[in-house]
Formats: C-alpha cells, structure tokens, sequence
C-alpha cells in the first residue's frame, strides 16, 4: 500500500514469515509499546503500519540480545550507554 501500511499477508511474504510466526509476533507487539503497529478499523480487516512494525522487531531483537549476555556483560553494556 502506498501509505506504508501492508496487510498480514504482505508482511507474512516480505518477512519470511509462517501465519503461525505472524501471529506469535503479531501478538508480541500488541503487548508492547509498539501496539500502534496494528491497526483494526474492522473485525475483518487488520493493516501493519510497516515502520513501526520494523521498530518492534528491532526493539524485540535489542531486548532478545539483552537477555542472552552474561548478566555481567549486560551491566557493562548497559552503563556505557
């Protein structure tokens, strides 16, 4: 779509992503402060706001990196920022 919003399907094809993937992450995000990355103007239709969309899995990416550091690491990491 023209505005920057995509369909399910579009992001499930230009993400590599199987619909159970989708709607795992999908789920992730409605969780997070990304919430705005999905719209519902109806029960029938559902768009992705594809900027925020990549700000969510980028955060979810930092925070997954955060999670696997020695947590000595993650201090170290953490105070240098």
């Amino acid at each position: 779509m023209a505005n920057g919003w995509k369909t399910p399907e579009q992001i499930q094809e230009d993400y590599d992503l199987s619909q159970g993937s989708f709607y795992t992450w999908k789920q992730w995000c409605e969780e997070s402060q990304f919430k705005d990355a999905i719209i519902r103007p109806t029960g029938k239709h559902t768009y992705i706001v594809e900027q925020r969309w990549q700000e969510f899995i980028t955060w979810r990416s930092d925070e997954r990196e955060k999670g696997l550091l020695d947590p000595h690491l993650r201090v170290q990491k953490e105070s240098r920022i």
